[in-house]
């Protein structure tokens, strides 16, 4: 399972691309539980948005590629698996694991570019400013998504 830090980053990072004016178990319940947000913030945000941020939980487990993911239940077949692990497992919580820092390390190098690319984009920043954010941040992110795969591999 992807660890806290991948869920809020996913979470995070559809707010801040749809709130405008903001500071920088299955497919189903997410829909749900966005519904019942979205109910509850009488529309502040849109539908959409609370939707995609709830169903990325099971997407952020399906790229550990570790276990099956119920991504369609209740439909019949409804266990997907990924054949890699794009982001390493959440390990063994406990505060001496030193494997778990790690993962949590490269989870947060894997993840946090492309949430900060996704927000970029939504806000409209300046190509340019993408552009040498990219040149910095991108050797960083295949170096980080290299060592996940390599933890699988």
């Amino acid at each position: 399972m992807s660890s806290l830090i991948g869920h809020a980053a996913a979470g995070a990072t559809v707010f801040l691309a749809h709130a405008p004016g903001a500071p920088p178990r299955s497919l189903l319940f997410g829909l749900g539980a966005s519904l019942l947000a979205w109910l509850a913030l009488r529309g502040a945000l849109p539908f959409a948005a609370l939707a995609l941020a709830a169903c990325s939980h099971p997407l952020l487990d399906l790229l550990v590629g570790v276990h099956p993911v119920p991504l369609f239940w209740p439909l019949p077949l409804a266990q997907v698996e990924s054949p890699i692990g794009l982001l390493p497992s959440a390990g063994r919580l406990r505060f001496t694991n030193v494997y778990l820092w790690r993962n949590l390390l490269i989870e947060c190098l894997v993840l946090l570019p492309p949430c900060a690319l996704i927000v970029a984009l939504a806000r409209q920043v300046a190509w340019r400013r993408i552009a040498v954010a990219s040149l910095v941040a991108g050797p960083c992110w295949a170096l980080a998504v290299a060592w996940s795969l390599r933890i699988h591999g």
